[in-house]
């Protein structure tokens, strides 16, 4: 059989040129699992001289006789007619002069028809389950990066198909990856249109060059529909100049919002400190000019009024004289108010006290008898350092202004409450009526500023409590939208221990 197998090999010596330099091992194996032949390869893989194969068995050779199933396999591959063209196994074949186990694909091939011999080829996969190995960690260590990141991943075939979906994405957008991946179409994470747009952009040269896009604000749409307002960075994959996939990534811009937001209202309220602060230093001089002139007038018009008597016809004139003097009394009052020309006593005071007592003042009166008033005050809250007397007529001021802004009917609700782990009191006075313009919301707090129809208010009201909450280092905030009514946010610093003496 050998030397009919050697001469039909050197019949064709193109055939045998080849197999005697392949990488691969090659033996010829008789039925009776005798080697017939092995190629240079095969020497060097087992380890194994020519001379000795020719007393050598597949068996023996091969890790087969430890794997009693695989040899089994075999035998029946070889001695089964109709059988698949090959049979595949991957085995460690050790090599008998070194000692040393190689990965190996061991690949039968069908003996052809009237052969009493079958061919065997060695496969070294070591190199390739080395690079497979490098390659699943590598793998691992991009896909522990890509979830790692905070921010959004996701990449989608041309058709749409979403192929990548990482944590940050499904805990901005609410999907997990198995809803993602294959079922989700990536149009559905854009409002209508969007998708289509930002492929175009990413096609253009404009936006950062043909095939990216770079900060791109947008927004993405949640799995319960919120709208999310997104910064967006991402890109066409190419394979040979054609586009394959596309990805994106994205960043939750409502943190940044949210402080963008507290820097311009922190802006604004510093401008309205320094403004206040100057019409503060001209209104007191302004009060006090007008001051003694005003009680001179006072003085004089009801010396004039006594001398006329009750019948004359200039009395009534002599006491609207008075009644208008009287207004510019109260007017002066409220400027030294405001340019805090008054003095006053500090101590620990409870606002859920001052807010009942300043109730308890309003209520009989008739412009509060249709408005429903509403209490949630924190029964433990904490005490703050203030003048009972002028945060009345804080609350008195913002309660009074909401009522008449209901004209005598609606809800009114306060509440009181601990904010930043309790170093904060907070109250809060809500009505529902017309609420305040978008123009008119930064003005509120200017002096002499109101909406109330002429000679109805001297729109110091809001100014005075304004002033008069920063003398007690703390905050005043008003949030409104027409139609919605409005919301007065009041913080305090909580104090344990209340500095003793007054206040200039």
């Amino acid at each position: 059989m050998l030397s009919k197998l050697v001469a039909e090999m050197g019949s064709n010596l193109v055939l045998y040129t080849i197999i005697e330099a392949t990488p691969n091992g090659v033996l010829v194996v008789g039925r009776d699992q005798s080697i017939l032949y092995a190629n240079p390869a095969a020497c060097r893989f087992t380890g194994v001289s020519p001379d000795q194969f020719q007393d050598s068995r597949l068996p023996s050779l091969l890790p087969l006789e430890d794997d009693p199933k695989l040899m089994l396999d075999l035998v029946r591959f070889v001695s089964t007619r109709n059988a698949p063209a090959q049979f595949r196994r991957e085995i460690r074949l050790r090599n008998q002069s070194n000692g040393t186990t190689h990965a190996m694909e061991f690949v039968a091939i069908a003996p052809a028809e009237g052969h009493d011999y079958y061919s065997t080829i060695l496969i070294d996969i070591d190199r390739r389950q080395q690079l497979e190995r490098e390659l699943r960690r590598s793998n691992a260590f991009f896909r522990n990066l890509i979830d790692s990141s905070v921010d959004g991943i996701i990449a989608s075939d041309m058709k749409g198909n979403i192929i990548l979906f990482n944590q940050g994405a499904q805990a901005l957008l609410g999907y997990s990856e198995v809803e993602a991946i294959g079922s989700l179409h990536v149009t559905r994470l854009y409002p209508e249109g969007d998708a289509y747009e930002i492929i175009q952009r990413m096609r253009s040269d404009d936006y950062g060059g043909k095939g990216r896009l770079l900060r791109h604000e947008l927004l993405a749409i949640t799995k319960d529909g919120h709208q999310i307002p997104m910064s967006f960075s991402g890109g066409i994959i190419y394979e040979k100049s054609k586009e394959i996939a596309t990805f994106g990534i994205f960043t939750d811009l409502r943190g940044i919002q949210k402080i963008e937001k507290d820097l311009e209202r922190t802006y604004q309220m510093l401008q309205q400190s320094e403004k206040m602060a100057g019409l503060g230093r001209l209104s007191a001089g302004v009060a006090h000019e007008i001051n003694n002139p005003m009680s001179g007038i006072m003085l004089y018009a009801n010396l004039v009024k006594e001398e006329l008597g009750e019948e004359h016809p200039l009395t009534s004139d002599m006491e609207t004289i008075i009644h208008e003097a009287e207004r510019c009394k109260v007017i002066v009052t409220d400027l030294l108010e405001f340019s805090h020309q008054t003095s006053y006593e500090m101590a620990n005071v409870d606002l859920n006290e001052i807010l009942l007592k300043t109730l308890a003042l309003l209520e009989k009166q008739p412009l509060f008898h249709n408005i429903r008033i509403e209490l949630d005050l924190a029964s433990d809250l904490a005490k703050i350092c203030g003048n009972a007397a002028r945060l009345n007529q804080v609350f008195m001021n913002i309660i009074v202004n909401a009522a008449q802004a209901m004209e005598g009917k609606g809800r009114l609700f306060l509440q009181s409450r601990h904010r930043s782990q309790g170093d904060i009191v907070e109250v809060l006075i809500q009505d529902d009526g017309p609420g305040i313009s978008e123009q008119d919301l930064p003005l509120v707090f200017d002096p002499f500023f109101t909406t109330k129809a002429h000679g109805e208010g001297t729109g110091l009201g809001l100014s005075v409590s304004y002033a008069i909450v920063k003398e007690h280092k703390g905050s005043i905030h008003l949030s409104s939208k027409r139609g919605e009514g409005a919301i007065f946010s009041l913080k305090f610093t909580v104090t344990e221990q209340c500095k003793a003496g007054g206040s200039e």
